[in-house]
């Protein structure tokens, strides 16, 4: 569609931004969250199993890093690839095949029986991991007031370690008794499961549908849905970006350059760090002496705090803004890491472990969410949806380097390296938040 009106058309955006958040809206961000969880929870089963695997395949961890790296470098194409065909395809067809295509993939693994093996079906896992994210964000934004966006955000995005949680807590009931390969059967059945509901339940964006031609009768019953029943005559329009306005060479123009530099090595060290964890949290203590419930079960404590930071640091950036408060979590979580490199990992201190991981995985998400929030007050609305997804693919570099550096730094010198390399991710997480100028307290909702 052209970007003039037809005559007695209404903007869409600007309806759905003046009229009230209703129910079935509401009802997107719970289908989004779920999304979020369950992408989650198979992204990091594998860090839970990980210890089993290695024990029954009798391989050094040093053999499973590659199968960790390929499996986020999937994830790295899939979130590019599932973008371009979300905009191509729909946000609701993109997150049902997605759901399809990791659930399937999760079941497979179960079956894989080597290293090699394991790898090809977790690279395929994570381009279905990958796709998922980028859909689902797309449809909370664009079925969610702007008043309202960026609590919207936050509740679906809090979902995501919700599913780490869920992992974790699914490992401590299952592996003991069951095994590994028991676990990737219940979370790929779990996936598939959710893809059926979202096949039912799922409507597509509105603002997908008002740019497609042909698509004007489906675009009426999504708004009948959102809104009540509207006039049959009602008609909306909205307008196509040109794609001048989303350059990718204009995020390193002279005066952007500084501050896109210093978002992606930012993104670049906040997923190293927080992959680090993800991925090898789980084998480090079970070298340590913890029996694999107890590994599960910190993780699942991690995962928990970071649901509870997610939701929390929406909260603190909508009201106090986001480049002094991300500095200051993300310094409170460097010397969390400096204390746990010299702390006694012992498996009869399960206890206060639990807390001191549960208050980690919450600094370490409030920074994930304001290191996801900052380019949206960096870049111009023109250049803000390529600005982020620049910053955040960047930063999967960092989680997939976090497959090696994890297994080097504990075959360095154990617990101390391992945390110590978390520690220095984050204060140069830091040193990039100060490099970036941003407008003192600007609003959030700009995102």
């Amino acid at each position: 569609m052209s970007s003039a009106s037809p005559a007695n058309a209404i903007n869409l955006s600007e309806y759905m931004d003046e009229t009230p958040w209703t129910w079935p809206q509401k009802l997107v961000v719970g289908l989004a969250a779920l999304a979020f969880m369950l992408d989650g929870c198979a992204n990091q089963i594998l860090g839970v199993a990980m210890p089993a695997i290695i024990a029954e395949w009798n391989v050094p961890r040093a053999a499973i890093a590659p199968v960790a790296a390929i499996g986020l470098f999937g994830i790295a194409i899939g979130a590019i690839t599932g973008g371009m065909l979300a905009d191509r395809l729909g946000r609701r067809r993109c997150l049902i095949f997605a759901f399809l295509l990791f659930g399937t993939m999760t079941l497979l693994a179960a079956t894989t029986n080597g290293v090699v093996s394991l790898a090809i079906v977790r690279f395929f896992d994570g381009l279905g991991l990958g796709a998922a994210i980028p859909s689902g964000a797309a449809l909370l934004t664009e079925t969610s007031p702007r008043r309202r966006r960026a609590i919207a955000i936050a509740l679906g995005m809090a979902f995501i370690p919700a599913g780490g949680f869920l992992a974790g807590m699914l490992g401590g009931l299952i592996l003991p008794d069951y095994g590994w390969r028991a676990l990737f059967v219940i979370v790929g059945l779990l996936s598939l499961g959710v893809g059926a509901l979202f096949v039912l339940a799922l409507p597509e964006s509105p603002s997908f549908l008002v740019l497609k031609e042909g698509r004007g009768a489906e675009l009426h019953r999504v708004m009948c849905r959102f809104k009540g029943r509207l006039d049959p005559e009602m008609r909306f329009f909205d307008v196509r970006p040109s794609r001048g306005e989303q350059r990718f060479a204009a995020l390193l123009a002279p005066g952007l350059r500084t501050e896109t530099l210093a978002v992606w090595i930012g993104f670049f060290c906040c997923l190293l760090a927080t992959y680090t964890m993800f991925s090898w949290l789980p084998t480090m203590l079970s070298e340590r002496g913890f029996a694999i419930d107890q590994s599960s079960f910190i993780m699942g404590a991690f995962n928990g705090g970071a649901t509870f930071g997610g939701l929390v640091s929406g909260f603190v950036f909508q009201r106090f803004g986001v480049r002094t408060p991300l500095m200051t979590i993300t310094a409170i979580a460097a010397i969390a890491a400096v204390v746990l490199s010299v702390a006694p990992l012992d498996p009869h201190h399960h206890l206060p472990l639990l807390f001191a991981f549960m208050f980690l995985g919450l600094l370490l998400a409030g920074m994930h969410n304001g290191f996801y929030t900052l380019p949206a007050l960096v870049y111009p609305a023109a250049l803000r949806a390529t600005g982020i997804g620049a910053a955040a693919a960047f930063g999967r570099l960092g989680a997939i380097l976090s497959s090696f550096t994890g297994v080097l730094s504990m075959n360095l010198s154990g617990s101390m390296a391992y945390f110590l390399l978390i520690a220095l991710a984050l204060v140069v997480a830091i040193w990039s938040v100060h490099s970036v100028r941003v407008t003192a307290g600007a609003a959030v909702s700009a995102h």
